[in-house]
């Protein structure tokens, strides 16, 4: 007896627009992740669309319009009973709940487990929903609290390959440090201690620090207690804090290519899309512990002012000949007569970039693999 053939897999992700003061705002990091996830699965022939909606009574609309087998609801912003009426609604669509925070983060939202709670009481109805994580610490956290049920689905870095990468390196200005710290100015975000840090690390340089933030429409008006503190920490400084709005991913690229280093130092993260953007730029970034795609010389704890200061050295002169044929291979006699010619710093930071690329292709292939996995299962 043959089996009917299973329909093909057709991907919808769901997100909330966000709207603040009248004006929906660009493309946010929740945005991007999605997008990049979307173009990795049509790069492999599975039919993926990603939109935005105001809010749960939108869903229904856009379910029907793209008919997808899987449905992923990304972050939590759907009250649980409104899957009651979708899945009347919608029959045949698997329902996945994809969680994009740490335990941390999550904690600062009141109703967090709560809702996890309700979506996975569901299933005793007959509903198909599921929760997901982006992070595999997060996975393992998880299934502490609901053993078996709750399955990884990873982050993936898939930026926009007609946005062509121009060589980064530049060699340094002469009296400035730009120093870019992008990203949501949440207390977790680590923001205002990386800008010290950054602060005594130029001057250690006998540099003027530049140091760029982005600010959201809400934070530019109604000014949140990290931005203003770091307006503050700033006005009895030689330094500048650079403020730039939320941009779409094409610019932000742009301005990412600009910046000497990257600072992503942050207390809890499950990807962190900005530091992806660094190394697909070619741009040195250092990072916390709790980014892997980055070398462990370019690593530090969150809270550690000598590693954060190390690392920023490291981002700042590449690694030394002695760490690069770890991550650089042996590099070729053409290379080698070159460097005794060219400027040993430089050769030291392309090997830097260099290993920082294949680390983040590297988590690129296993998590497509196992994207394919989860897909396939449900």
């Amino acid at each position: 007896m043959h089996r009917r053939p299973r329909p093909p897999v057709k991907v919808l992700f769901i997100i909330k627009q966000r709207v603040a003061y009248g004006t929906k705002t660009k493309a946010y990091g929740l945005v991007n992740s999605c997008r990049f996830v979307t173009e990795q699965l049509r790069s492999l022939g599975i039919q993926a669309d990603v939109v935005e909606v105001i809010d749960n009574n939108c869903i229904d609309r856009v379910v029907s319009e793209h008919k997808p087998t899987h449905c992923f609801i990304e972050a939590l912003w759907v009250v649980p009973t409104k899957f009651r009426e979708l899945a009347r609604l919608h029959p045949k669509v698997k329902w996945t709940v994809r969680l994009h925070s740490m335990v941390p983060f999550l904690a600062s939202e009141g109703m967090a487990f709560e809702w996890v709670n309700a979506y996975l009481a569901l299933q005793s109805e007959g509903i198909d929903i599921s929760v997901s994580v982006n992070n595999h610490r997060m996975f393992a956290d998880m299934n502490t609290i609901y053993p078996g049920r709750v399955s990884y689905t990873p982050n993936i870095y898939y930026p926009d390959p007609s946005n062509e990468v121009t060589e980064s390196f530049v060699y340094p200005r002469r009296d400035t440090m730009h120093i870019g710290c992008f990203g949501a100015l949440r207390v977790l975000k680590n923001h205002p201690q990386q800008a010290v840090w950054a602060m005594e690390f130029a001057e250690s340089k006998d540099k003027t620090l530049w140091f760029h933030v982005n600010i959201s429409e809400h934070e530019q008006h109604e000014a949140s207690p990290v931005l203003r503190n770091l307006r503050a920490m700033f006005t009895n400084t030689p330094h500048i804090l650079v403020e730039h709005l939320w941009y779409n991913h094409r610019d932000f690229i742009e301005l990412v290519k600009q910046m000497d280093i990257g600072m992503q130092v942050s207390f809890t993260e499950t990807f962190n899309v900005v530091a992806g953007d660094f190394v697909h730029c070619g741009v040195p970034v250092v990072v916390s512990r709790e980014i892997d795609f980055v070398i462990p010389e370019c690593r530090a704890d969150a809270t550690n002012k000598r590693e954060v200061l190390s690392a920023l050295d490291t981002a700042w002169n590449g690694i030394k000949e002695s760490c690069q044929r770890k991550w650089f291979g042996c590099l070729s006699s053409a290379v080698q007569t070159a460097k005794q010619y060219a400027n040993l710093r430089y050769w030291n930071r392309q090997a830097m970039l260099s290993a920082n690329a294949d680390l983040l292709q590297e988590h690129n292939n296993r998590a497509t693999e196992q994207w394919i996995r989860v897909l396939r299962a449900r």
